[in-house]
């Protein structure tokens, strides 16, 4: 199963950047912005609930879906390209077995 969730992820990554080569956005931003989501990991400087709460904001598909979603709808193309590479790098981290964060700490996710 754990390999099964791990094409699946795989699939992901390579239709979003399939995307976003189609759409023919910056590789110099893709390469800028894919670990920028990574950032918000210093919130376990403050303690692993912090922490967690800080990772999974940016480390979900409800937000990468919602920034293309409303850049769509607003026709805003920096929108769309920001929520594809957050949806790409989001997808990269799964498929290395690095899911949405737990309050015990940083290595316990909701994938294990």
């Amino acid at each position: 199963m754990k390999n099964l969730l791990k094409l699946e992820q795989l699939g992901i990554l390579i239709s979003i950047v399939f995307i976003y080569y189609k759409l023919d956005y910056s590789w110099f931003w893709f390469a800028i912005l894919f670990f920028a989501p990574d950032i918000l990991m210093i919130g376990y400087l403050f303690g692993n609930k912090i922490g967690a709460i800080s990772y999974n904001l940016v480390h979900n598909y409800i937000l990468t879906f919602s920034l293309i979603i409303i850049g769509y709808l607003i026709n805003n193309q920096t929108l769309i390209m920001i929520g594809l590479i957050f949806t790409a790098h989001t997808s990269f981290d799964r498929f290395l077995g690095f899911g949405l964060k737990t309050f015990e700490g940083f290595k316990f996710t909701h994938l294990n």
